[in-house]
């Protein structure tokens, strides 16, 4: 099977909340009000407690406390709002899915990492709607679930990365696709934005291009995500090329403190996205 295949075959093990489709129906809508998106939202209390939780964090850096659906929406706008949901709905979906084919507490902690590590270098940069960016570094992995579910053994195959071997390149070579590839194709079938399919689809590109700064911070926290994850096998320098941090103006102590803000943050996030794996650390 190809990348696309691998996606037509897992959507149906994805269930997103029905809340989730509605909060979209009405996004897309020219005649819904904010007030209809929020009744929706609050039908769903596990949402409506994510969303508020995920909010007042230190991600969104609010100067007060937002103890409201409404005002979560006036103060956030509903794109930021909406991609809180995407967040919320995918993590929630793939937080049901089990197996023992990869280390699930891995794959979560470094997805919360690079989403982490994105918003703050979008932030940085100065990048309108940076939360794209955060969903982009959350979902930037999701291919490995897809491939977990629909065949364990090559999944397994796929951790057995090196100081030699980066993930991408062992994924290619056993499954002659990424996982970003086959992520962005149930992005796709999702019906998400390109302004999160393409910098997640691209995240291994390595035509750098300073017109395309998603792509390039998508390629930074990925890289960061994993070097943080896996001291022992990586270092920042030997991921990196030097070439991005001069196209985004950024210095090696940007990354660094990057990194510390996903330190810093990261359990939090966790505990709200997935907390049967928070509650190991």
């Amino acid at each position: 099977m190809n990348a696309l295949q691998y996606a037509q075959n897992s959507v149906a093990l994805f269930a997103f909340p029905d809340s989730y489709f509605r909060v979209k129906e009405l996004m897309e809508s020219e005649t819904a009000s904010l007030d209809d998106i929020a009744e929706v939202i609050l039908l769903d209390p596990v949402l409506t407690s994510k969303l508020l939780k995920l909010a007042n964090s230190a991600v969104y850096r609010l100067p007060y406390q937002v103890e409201s659906v409404s005002k979560a929406l006036l103060v956030l706008g509903k794109t930021q709002l909406f991609n809180l949901v995407v967040s919320i709905a995918v993590s929630s979906a793939c937080s049901k899915l089990t197996s023992k084919a990869i280390d699930i507490e891995r794959f979560w902690e470094q997805s919360v990492n690079a989403a982490l590590i994105a918003k703050y270098l979008a932030n940085f940069c100065g990048l309108r709607q940076p939360d794209r960016l955060y969903v982009v570094g959350l979902l930037h992995n999701i291919g490995e679930l897809v491939v977990m579910q629909l065949a364990a053994d090559n999944a397994t195959l796929c951790q057995n990365y090196n100081n030699d071997t980066k993930p991408w390149q062992l994924q290619q070579s056993t499954l002659g696709f990424t996982y970003a590839a086959c992520g962005a194709e149930l992005l796709n079938l999702w019906q998400l934005p390109d302004s999160i399919v393409e910098p997640l689809a691209r995240q291994h590109n390595t035509q750098f291009n300073a017109a395309e700064p998603d792509i390039l911070i998508s390629y930074l926290a990925v890289r960061l995500a994993l070097s943080n994850q896996h001291p022992d096998l990586y270092s920042i320098k030997n991921l990196v090329d030097p070439f991005v941090l001069e196209l985004l103006h950024l210095e090696q102590a940007d990354l660094i403190k990057a990194i510390d803000f996903c330190n810093t943050e990261g359990l939090f996030i966790l505990s709200v996205l997935n907390p049967r794996i928070s509650t190991i650390y």
